[in-house]
């Protein structure tokens, strides 16, 4: 038996699987954020109570402890938070849309060491990323900063929570300035920003073992063999738990952000330095992963929800919405709907655009909006793509996977803009299955990716593009990316206005 845990941006969840990745144990509890303007926050304590709360229930419900003989985590990326030398949670984390870290972008890009460093190899020096972070909270909050001595993320915390060791992996570590060439940190551009690089936790190889926390094993009755396994972040394992195997395939993986990315060859070069594209080497399997992530995929739908339905219809709202959205047509009787409700980082990075309904008219209906919604979805997933082609990826097929894939309507639409057919896996769940995937690689249990793939993931059906519908898309996309160069343009005039209006405004505390 295997245990995964996943810490996301909605909720936590732990998944128990067998040899043939057969979920034989799951459940999942929400996970709260802090919302107001350019903060967006969850709470640690939150984390640390919800992740035993539901050990709890597995030891409670079931006799699976004692038959798990490994463990591994994944959790969102660049999401931190400080340690105090008491390892005492100091500050909320700031989550991977906080986008406070404006100006310290800026100044850490006007870093002439910084500049050095980053034209022999590209730096991962975005507001997503950690270190702006931890300038943000030095020039703003100086008195918490000196109280910090560690600087952890998600998926560092759940590391420690299972093993009571701070480590990390070289792939969340490269969103704290670590060089997967050097095999260290950026110690002088760190230095340089009078942060230390004590304050970064090791990075170990991927596939490392550890024991369990020997508190864990008393409480829980874990097997006293049983190992924890270094994997790595969740837009990654669920790359990898959404393959298909197929030449020129690539992965949507929406949760509550969308994320498309695929597996190439490690010699791939990006072309363009300035490119939002990914390239990120995972020597575990021998394989280079391209691609990006957005600021919101199966949120956008999340948001809708919580704005113009009644959530108290929690176990019907997705068969009302899907129902709704089929009666209106495709194109949505002319309604464009640009989701950027977080502003964005790919394709493009502006903090400034917004959300954003165009075409509204005296004949539009509520369902027009939900089909406008839905076709979103798909806009997104189809800009990401056009960045993976634009890098000389032969892109033949679409493997989609996470709660937008629950979705048929909305993989049709996705086949429609796209052209792609769209392959719908049996395993939602493919962040969890991609851990368990690498994990069990990095055990030797699978010769190889492709091996472990062919064996663990499996496709429930295609959807084909509908011929008459990609005309009709090709249309609505092309008025989508009009009208989204037109939003950037004045999204920073909106943005003094939101400044204006702030005093006016509340923190918002809702499920992402």
């Amino acid at each position: 038996m295997y245990l995964i845990a996943n810490l996301g941006l909605k909720s936590i969840r732990i998944i128990v699987f067998d040899d043939s990745a057969l979920v034989v144990y799951s459940d999942s509890l929400p996970v709260h954020t802090t919302l107001k303007n350019e903060r967006v926050e969850q709470d640690v304590l939150e984390w640390k109570s919800l992740l035993f709360r539901l050990l709890d229930d597995l030891k409670a419900k079931t006799e699976l402890i004692g038959k798990i003989k490994f463990i591994t985590t994944t959790a969102s990326s660049s999401c931190v938070f400080g340690y105090d030398n008491k390892m005492k949670v100091v500050t909320k984390a700031l989550m991977v849309s906080d986008k406070r870290s404006t100006n310290e972008v800026s100044f850490i890009k006007s870093n002439r060491t910084f500049t050095a460093a980053d034209i022999k190899e590209s730096i991962f020096c975005k507001e997503s990323s950690n270190v702006p972070k931890l300038l943000w909270f030095k020039n703003n909050k100086l008195s918490v900063f000196k109280k910090i001595k560690y600087w952890l993320g998600a998926n560092e915390f759940l590391n420690y929570e299972f093993t009571g060791e701070l480590f990390t992996d070289s792939l969340n570590a490269s969103k704290s300035f670590f060089s997967d060439t050097a095999k260290k940190y950026h110690e002088d551009v760190l230095l340089d920003l009078s942060i230390s690089p004590s304050l970064f936790v090791n990075v170990k190889p991927m596939g490392s073992s550890f024991n369990l926390k020997h508190q864990l094993i008393k409480h829980y009755k874990f097997n006293k063999d049983c190992k924890y396994v270094l994997t790595t972040y969740d837009a990654i394992c669920a790359v990898i738990g959404s393959l298909s195997g197929d030449d020129g395939n690539v992965c949507d993986v929406s949760g509550t952000v969308t994320s498309v990315r695929t597996l190439v060859n490690q010699n791939t070069v990006i072309k363009s330095k300035d490119s939002v594209i990914l390239k990120q080497d995972i020597p575990l399997i021998n394989k280079t992963m391209i691609g990006c992530s957005n600021n919101l995929g199966g949120g956008i739908i999340e948001w809708y929800k919580q704005a113009f339905f009644d959530n108290s219809i929690d176990q019907d709202f997705y068969v009302e919405i899907e129902g709704e959205s089929l009666r209106s047509s495709p194109g949505a009787n002319g309604l464009i709907f640009l989701p950027f409700l977080l502003g964005e980082r790919a394709p493009f990075i502006d903090n400034n655009i917004k959300a954003t309904f165009f075409g509204i008219n005296r004949d539009s209906k509520r369902e027009d909006f939900t089909r406008a919604v839905f076709e979103s979805t798909a806009f997104v997933t189809n800009d990401l793509i056009r960045l993976i082609r634009n890098e000389g990826v032969n892109v033949k097929s679409l493997s989609v996977s996470g709660g937008l894939a629950r979705f048929d309507t909305i993989s049709q639409i996705k086949a429609d803009v796209t052209g792609l057919p769209i392959k719908v896996l049996n395993n939602f769940e493919s962040t969890s299955l991609g851990a368990l995937i690498l994990m069990r690689v990095s055990l030797n249990q699978f010769k190889s990716i492709n091996n472990a793939v062919e064996k663990l993931v499996s496709v429930r059906k295609t959807i084909y593009p509908n011929n008459v519908n990609v005309e009709i898309y090709a249309e609505s996309y092309n008025l989508y990316r009009e009208m989204t160069k037109y939003t950037l343009n004045i999204g920073p005039s909106h943005s003094k206005l939101l400044k204006k209006l702030e005093k006016y405004t509340s923190t918002s505390i809702r499920n992402l």
